[in-house]
């Protein structure tokens, strides 16, 4: 008889509805099981046939409750994997990623199997760890000194702006790789514009006092919200993040030194992954992108003010800088709701470059419903309509 069971219930969908429905499949499933040990593997590329093999029951202390594989989770010990799912209450990008996060941040708790017998866990991994691995140890750490609400900064250094319409599913996932930042003097202003689902609830579920909300109840456009939020901000650096993606542990601490070495610059911008959404598996890995670069391009070759209809991504801007030109454009018709991106870029850099950072900061997920993917056919009548070709 092997010494574990395996998990039969696999992961499906990104909705928040769709992690908390595996998670209780998962529970009923294990709550069955008779066994003291559960297969249950996070890496969707990985072959149960190799992994078996016989635990060496023996040769594991009593104390770990996780043996991973290239720090992938594959074997709980049934006990502690039905503690941990019955507490577990956050958000992820996808239903797949559960595992991963329900990993013990303690690492006595954790055996390793050696690496050389298993292939490596999927690309997207990469960039998906480091949040649920930073917010575990923030979680941990607050939790024990009984305060979940740390102290804003006095006079926080970046205001991260997010305008958000209809992301109930999404914006939990944001959230967190913001409270994963490495450098933690920033203040996040989210603006509801007037959705008509859960997410000004997704928004208020966080107790950080660093979190501001703000909420109107009619539909007005991402510029005015932006706007809004920037009257609102306190930070000499204005990182903008929408809410259906998501930033790099470092992109705080890397765009704002960048600014803080080229004083005369009015932007910073780095390299990001581009993901693809999709219904089943959430976002998926396609590539990195240096815009910055295709902005130098463009600027240096053919003189022109207007770029293509690419936006610049990240994009972290001098407070001064942005209201100096009057911010985003300030219109709620059609026109002032898309390309508002690329618009305040293009004005913001007519005669100066941004400055790069060589790193991949920001993860940007496309989909075929969103507006700026919807309305990429009418980039040259919006640059004609507002005079920007």
């Amino acid at each position: 008889m092997k010494p574990y069971a395996r998990i039969r219930t696999q992961p499906y969908g990104y909705r928040v509805i769709d992690t908390s429905a595996y998670r209780e499949q998962i529970i009923q499933e294990v709550s069955q099981i008779d066994h003291e040990w559960i297969l249950w593997s996070g890496t969707l590329s990985f072959s149960h046939k190799s992994a078996q093999h016989s635990i060496p029951i023996p040769h594991i202390p009593d104390t770990v409750v996780c043996i991973c594989k290239n720090g992938a989770p594959l074997y709980w010990r049934k006990t502690w994997l039905l503690a941990a799912l019955t507490r577990w209450d956050n958000r992820l990008p996808a239903a797949k990623f559960l595992p991963y996060d329900l990993l013990p941040a303690d690492p006595s708790l954790a055996m390793h199997l050696d690496p050389t017998l298993y292939p490596p866990y999927q690309k997207d991994l990469e960039y998906i760890l480091p949040i649920l691995s930073a917010t575990r140890m923030r979680e941990n750490t607050t939790s024990s000194k009984g305060d979940l609400s740390p102290e804003i900064p006095p006079q926080p250094v970046v205001s991260i702006l997010m305008s958000i319409h209809n992301m109930k599913d999404t914006l939990g996932w944001t959230i967190r790789s913001v409270l994963a930042q490495s450098n933690g003097n920033w203040e996040l202003l989210i603006g509801d514009d007037g959705s008509e689902d859960d997410s000004l609830e997704e928004a208020c579920a966080y107790l950080d006092s660093r979190i501001r909300i703000l909420s109107q109840s009619r539909n007005r456009g991402k510029a005015i919200m932006m706007n809004r939020l920037l009257f609102e901000a306190k930070g000499r650096y204005i990182l903008e993040l929408d809410g259906d993606d998501w930033l790099a542990p470092d992109a705080v601490a890397l765009l704002s030194d960048a600014l803080d070495q080229n004083p005369d610059a009015r932007m910073a911008t780095g390299r990001y992954g581009c993901w693809e959404r999709t219904q089943q598996l959430g976002p998926l890995w396609r590539r990195n992108v240096d815009s910055g670069k295709l902005y130098s391009s463009w600027f240096t070759s053919l003189n022109r003010t207007t770029p293509h209809g690419h936006p610049l991504v990240p994009r972290m801007y001098r407070k001064s800088s942005l209201i100096a030109i009057g911010g985003w454009w300030n219109r709620e018709d059609r026109l002032g709701r898309i390309f508002e991106d690329i618009d305040v870029t293009a004005r913001l850099l007519n005669h100066s470059l941004p400055v790069q950072v060589d790193a991949v900061l920001y993860h940007r997920v496309l989909y075929g419903s969103s507006t700026s993917q919807r309305n990429r056919s009418l980039f040259e009548a919006w640059c004609q309509q507002t005079g920007k070709s």
